[in-house]
Parts: structure tokens; sequence; C-alpha cells
């Protein structure tokens, strides 16, 4: 993802990470993803395994604003990746 995407509210905000371990694509034992909404609300989306390193969630957000993500995994390929997006209204009436 790119620094602040913009997404309209109801959309799938797709998160992908690619983990390497010594410049070999290498699974963690655990991946969890957390989504913070503008109000503080947690959300813990499940994460897809796309492969050997390719590891993902998808989140639908419900409000508008500055959303927070971190994605943690565990050894032997542990890591901390954090981001944010922004979601508007649709502007649809």
């Amino acid at each position: 993802m790119t620094a602040n995407p913009s997404f309209p509210i109801g959309d799938s905000v797709v998160i992908d990470l690619t983990i390497y371990v010594d410049d070999v694509l290498t699974n963690p034992t655990a991946t969890t993803f957390t989504v913070e909404e503008p109000d503080g609300t947690n959300n813990t989306p499940s994460t897809v395994d796309n492969g050997t390193g390719l590891k993902g969630c998808v989140f639908v957000p419900d409000q508008a604003g500055y959303h927070r993500w971190k994605a943690v995994g565990t050894s032997p390929a542990a890591f901390v990746r954090e981001g944010t997006f922004y979601v508007h209204s649709s502007g649809i009436v």
C-alpha cells in the first residue's frame, strides 16, 4: 500500500505484505492484523495466506476518517508493520 491511500466507506481495503528472511520468502508462525477506526474501535480482520511469505487481510470500513493498521508476525519471520489509510463518505445520497 502507498502512503495514505483513500477508499469510500463500504469498499474493501486490501492490505498485502511480503515477508522475507535473508532474502527468502518466509512464513511467520502466526500473523495478526489490527485496524483501528477513527473512533478508536479495534478490528482484527482474518489473515489471508497468499503463498509462502505472502500475507494479507481484507477490511471493510464503516467510518469515514483516518484508519491505522498494524500487522505482527511471529518467528521464524518476526515482523511489525504499520500504515494508514483514509476512508471518505461515498457522496451518493
